[in-house]
C-alpha cells in the first residue's frame, strides 16, 4: 500500500534538516563544489506536484522495484545478514528487523508493534514509533536517498543494500520513501552522468576496481542484478570498529575496499563466509589493520580520500575492551540470545545459500624428478594434484622454479617440464587460479646436481693397435646424463660423445684413429669442459695381433710347406688390455731357425741318396 508524501506536514522537519547540514548532502568533496545538484526539468513550475519536479529535500514514496541502482555489485553478506534477521525461523528479535529496518528508512525510527501476519507491502499491519508527519532531522538523516534525472527517472545513490533485502524478503512492490538528494531531471543524459560523477552519487567500478559506463549499471536492485563484492561484505562488519558509518562519504566501504584490494596479508580472497569463526577472526584482523593506518594515509589514490575522509577510527573497536562495544555485540555466537551479525549472516547462508566461491586450496607440494643433464642443463619436471577449485572452476596454474624461471599452464594440465636447467637449488611451486583468486602450493626443494662434478672411472678394451675397435666403458658418473666427450690424448682425438643411464655407467663402441703411434697414450672422459674420468693404455706397433676384446694375437705366417699357428696372450675381462709385448717376437724368431736347420738337413739327405 503506497504512502502518499505530504509536503505541508514534512515542510518544519526538512527545513530543520536542510538547516543542519543532512550529512549525505554535507559529504560531497570539495572538488564537487560547483557541480549542479538542482537542475530541473523546463516544464517545471512552482508547487507542481509531479515527482519530475520534486524539491530537493523533498520525501518521496516510490515503488523499489521502480528504482534504478548507481552502484553495479552489492557486499552480498550484508543482505544475508538483513535476510537472517527477516528470516522468521532465525530471527530472535520480538518484532521482525524487517520492520525495523523499514521504519528507520521511512523516516519513522523504528517498529513499535506488528501483528502475526504483518507484512512489508502492508504497512497498515505493523506501526512504527513515529507517525508520518511528525518527523525530525534525527529521523530523516537515516533515510535512502535518490536523485532525479531526466525524464523523471530516480536514481537510488544510498540504499541499495537495504532495498534489495526487502525485495528478496517481499517483493518489487514494497514502497518506501526516499529522500531527494538532487534534481538533475532538466539535463541530458551525458550531462546527467557528469554531474553524477562530480558530486561522487554514483559508483562506476566493479568489483575488480576497474573502471564501468553507466550503461553496464543494473536496471533494477535485488541480488540477482548485482555482482557480488567479498571486500565491500567484511566491511560492514568492520562498522564502529575499524571506522565509523557515519556516512560522512557516499559509498565509503567501497572506497575502503580498494585499499583492502592491496592487503594480500589480509585474506578476503579466500574467506570462506561459511565458517563463524574464521570470519570474526577475518574482521578483527581488518580493523586492526585499519587503525594501524593513521588518518593521513591515502585509502583510495584515484579520489585522493585518505583514512581520516573515510572515518577510521584512533583506536580500535573506539577505544573499549573488547568485551564491550561493537565488537562484543559482533562476536556473539547465534547460540546467544542476540546474536551478531556475522552470527546471522553465517546462519543464513548455511541454511539457504549455496557455499560461495572461494580461491582454490593450496596445491600439495609438487613431486619433483631431475634428470636429463646435459652441458646446456638439465630437465626438472614437476607433476601435482589438482586441487579443490573452491566453487569455482580452475583456469590454470602458475608453474615456479626459483625467482627467475614460470610457466602459465592451462587447467587440465597436472604436470610440467623445466629444460635446460642449471646446476643448483630451487624452491618449485605451483599455483592454483580461479575467478575469485589465487592460491599456491608449499615449495619443493629441488636439487640439480652438476655432472662435471661427480668423478668415475674408465677402461678401454678392444684391438688397442692404430685403427682398432676398441671399447670406452665408464662407471660411476652422474647418472642419466648425455654430452660426456670420449678422447684420446695426449694429442685430442674424439672418440665420440655418450650419456648415462640411471647407474651412472656407459659403454662407448669407436675406433681408434689410424695414425696413433705405438705407446702409451689416455683416454679421457669430460662434462662441459671437465675432465671427469681417464686411464692409460698401451697402443700395440703396427703388425702384432691383439684382435680378440682384451688380449693381444700375433700374426700367423707360413714358408714351403710349413705352417705355424698364432700364439696368443689374454687380460682379465674387463680390465685395461695390454698387447704389443715381447714374447709373440721371440716365437717368431725360434720359428725362423727351426725352417732353416730343416732345409739344410734335407738337402743333406737328398745329396746322399737317401
Amino acid at each position: 500500500m503506497p504512502l502518499l508524501r505530504s509536503r505541508r506536514t514534512l515542510a518544519v522537519a526538512l527545513a530543520s534538516f536542510l538547516t543542519l547540514g543532512g550529512s549525505v548532502l554535507a559529504a560531497a568533496p570539495a572538488s564537487a563544489a560547483d557541480a549542479p545538484t538542482d537542475v530541473k526539468d523546463a516544464s517545471c513550475t512552482v508547487g507542481d506536484p509531479r515527482d519530475l519536479c520534486a524539491p530537493v529535500g523533498e520525501l518521496l514514496d516510490v515503488r523499489i522495484g521502480d528504482v534504478h541502482p548507481t552502484q553495479p555489485s552489492l557486499g552480498y553478506d550484508e543482505v544475508y545478514y538483513k535476510l537472517g534477521r527477516y528470516d522468521t525461523a532465525l530471527s530472535k528479535d520480538a518484532i521482525n528487523k524487517k520492520f525495523a529496518d523499514w521504519c528507520e528508512a521511512n523516516g519513522q525510527q523504528d517498529a513499535a508493534s506488528a501483528q502475526p501476519d504483518a507484512t512489508l507491502t502492508d504497512p497498515s499491519t505493523f506501526a512504527c514509533t513515529v507517525p508520518v508527519g511528525s518527523e525530525t532531522p534525527d529521523t530523516i538523516a537515516p533515510m535512502k536517498t535518490v536523485v532525479i534525472g531526466p525524464q523523471g527517472v530516480l536514481y537510488l545513490t544510498d540504499g541499495h543494500h537495504t532495498l534489495t533485502s526487502f525485495l528478496e524478503d517481499s517483493g518489487p512492490d514494497v514502497h518506501v520513501r526516499l529522500r531527494v538528494l538532487g534534481n538533475l531531471s532538466g539535463l541530458s543524459d551525458a550531462d546527467f552522468w557528469a554531474a553524477m560523477q562530480a558530486n561522487k552519487w554514483t559508483w562506476l567500478r566493479d568489483v575488480n576496481g576497474d573502471a564501468i559506463t553507466p550503461a553496464q549499471l543494473p536496471a533494477n536492485v535485488g541480488l540477482a542484478n548485482f555482482e557480488d563484492d567479498r571486500f565491500r561484505s567484511i566491511l560492514y562488519f568492520a562498522r564502529d570498529i575499524g571506522y565509523s558509518a557515519d556516512g560522512a562519504v557516499p559509498f565509503q566501504e567501497f572506497y575502503w575496499g580498494t585499499w583492502l584490494r592491496t592487503r594480500p596479508d589480509i585474506p578476503v580472497a579466500a574467506w570462506n563466509q561459511d565458517d563463524w569463526a574464521g570470519s570474526l577472526a577475518l574482521v578483527k584482523q581488518l580493523t586492526q589493520a585499519q587503525v594501524a593506518l593513521g588518518a593521513g594515509a591515502v585509502v583510495d589514490p584515484q579520489s585522493g580520500y585518505t583514512a581520516g575522509d573515510l572515518s577510521v577510527l584512533s583506536a580500535w573497536n573506539d577505544g573499549k575492551a573488547e568485551s564491550k562495544g561493537e565488537w562484543a555485540k559482533l562476536a556473539k555466537p547465534y547460540t546467544d540470545a542476540k546474536p551478531g551479525k556475522l552470527a546471522y549472516m553465517t546462519e543464513y547462508r548455511l541454511r539457504h545459500v549455496a557455499p560461495a566461491p572461494t580461491a582454490p586450496a593450496a596445491p600439495a607440494a609438487p613431486a619433483v624428478s631431475v634428470g636429463g643433464a646435459s652441458p646446456a642443463g638439465a630437465h626438472v619436471a614437476l607433476t601435482w594434484t589438482a586441487p579443490a577449485d573452491g566453487g569455482s572452476a580452475i583456469t590454470g596454474y602458475t608453474v615456479s622454479l626459483g625467482a627467475g624461471r614460470a610457466a602459465e599452464v592451462d587447467a587440465r594440465s597436472t604436470s610440467f617440464t623445466f629444460d635446460g636447467v642449471a646446476p643448483g637449488t630451487y624452491a618449485a611451486t605451483v599455483t592454483a587460479h580461479n575467478a575469485v583468486g589465487s592460491t599456491a602450493s608449499a615449495a619443493a626443494s629441488v636439487v640439480v646436481a652438476d655432472p662435471a662434478a661427480v668423478r668415475g672411472a674408465v677402461t678401454i678394451s678392444g684391438d688397442l693397435r692404430a685403427g682398432g675397435a676398441v671399447t670406452v666403458s665408464a662407471s660411476g658418473l652422474a647418472a642419466d646424463a648425455s654430452g660426456f666427450i670420449v678422447e684420446v690424448h695426449s694429442t685430442p682425438v674424439s672418440l665420440g660423445t655418450a650419456g648415462t643411464d640411471a647407474a651412472g655407467a656407459f659403454a662407448l663402441q669407436g675406433t681408434l684413429p689410424a695414425t696413433l703411434p705405438a705407446g702409451t697414450h689416455t683416454v679421457t672422459v669430460s662434462f662441459g669442459g671437465t675432465t671427469v674420468a681417464s686411464t692409460e693404455f698401451t697402443v700395440a706397433p703396427s703388425g702384432t695381433g691383439g684382435s680378440a676384446p682384451g688380449s693381444g694375437a700375433g700374426d700367423s705366417g707360413s714358408g714351403g710347406t710349413g705352417s705355424g699357428a698364432s700364439g696368443a696372450g689374454s687380460a682379465a675381462a674387463g680390465s685395461l688390455a695390454t698387447t704389443g709385448s715381447a714374447a709373440p717376437l721371440g716365437l717368431g724368431a725360434a720359428g725362423v731357425v727351426a725352417l732353416a736347420a730343416g732345409a739344410l738337413l734335407l738337402a743333406r739327405r737328398r745329396r746322399a741318396g737317401v
